[in-house]
């Protein structure tokens, strides 16, 4: 197959995601999105690769109908951050800096959108999501499971301490949509004999020791400082302690790669274990021993 059809194939997979966006499967879509425009930039010269996302542009508005402007509107969000992965790609990057620098511009992408929106539209995010929260929880509150106003205070709690959260969110949120693309482009690119630079071997990943300090600190603030403080330290503690419980959960299943390897374990050994360490929180103290201290060494030695 010639490289224009290959171009065109890559261009239908991108319109059939897009066409996906205004149904139910959305939320996987978004994770999506971008691995097509990625593999479209690094095949294609960029007035090649404007062309193609003209003509996906104008086929979605076509389809699309009333739901076509929304479409598009995801599309041009996730064009920037696609195009700069493709770029990095063509200049052979290493696989770190090219999820690195796509997920702060995906960061900095969904800030600025938010606070747009923000201004555009007066929104209130806290007490949006309270309205939003409350309405679920009055059906517990009408069927006499749960005292008079607990809806409308849980529901003003729960929407606080999720707009105090919103950093660390938007920030796990950017890390994940940029591995997938990473990963999904690859296997594309790979298929059409492109080979761009990997991931580092996940058995061999290990985090800053000094992640451990911060750690310990933001631990001891989050202690010290009141559950009803809004203030500058309040949000910092609040989105450091579980991003950094996210990041030693990685390194515990780092770990048990590792650990696998060393002992000549199945491979769907790790995997496995990996669900548990997802699931249940308190399993990143494996990765918190394990990024303090060698602990790897000794498992070397009995290997």
């Amino acid at each position: 197959m010639k490289i224009g059809w290959k171009s065109v194939a890559w261009s239908a997979v991108a319109l059939l995601v897009l066409l996906s966006i205004p149904t139910s499967l959305i939320v996987i879509t978004l994770f999506l999105l971008m691995a097509p425009l990625v593999i479209l930039y690094t095949m294609l010269k960029p007035l090649s690769f404007v062309a193609h996302v003209a003509c996906i542009g104008i086929a979605a508005f076509a389809l699309m109908g009333s739901y076509s402007l929304a479409s598009l509107v995801f599309g041009l969000f996730f064009l920037i951050p696609a195009a700069v992965m493709g770029h990095l790609y063509k200049r052979r990057m290493p696989a770190r800096t090219v999820v690195t620098v796509a997920m702060v511009v995906l960061l900095v992408q969904l800030l600025v959108e938010l606070a747009i929106f923000s201004v555009q539209y007066d929104l209130n995010l806290s007490s949006e999501l309270a309205s939003l929260i409350e309405e679920s929880l009055k059906q517990l509150q009408t069927d006499t499971l749960m005292p008079a106003d607990w809806a409308a205070e849980t529901s003003v709690t729960l929407g606080d301490a999720i707009t105090k959260m919103l950093p660390v969110l938007l920030l796990l949120t950017s890390f994940m949509m940029a591995v997938v693309t990473h990963v999904l482009a690859r296997r594309g690119l790979a298929l059409m004999g492109i080979v761009i630079p990997g991931m580092t071997a996940m058995k061999n990943w290990m985090l800053p020791r000094s992640l451990v300090f911060y750690y310990l600190i933001a631990l001891v603030l989050s202690y010290t400082i009141s559950p009803e403080s809004t203030g500058f330290w309040s949000t910092v503690t609040a989105n450091a302690v579980p991003l950094l419980k996210f990041a030693f959960t990685i390194q515990a299943i780092a770990f048990f790669f590792f650990l696998a390897d060393a002992k000549n374990w199945n491979k769907a050994v790790p995997v496995i274990i990996a669900i548990p360490l997802l699931i249940f929180p308190p399993f990143y103290l494996i990765g918190l021993l394990d990024t303090a201290f060698p602990i790897r060494k000794n498992f070397e030695k009995k290997g």
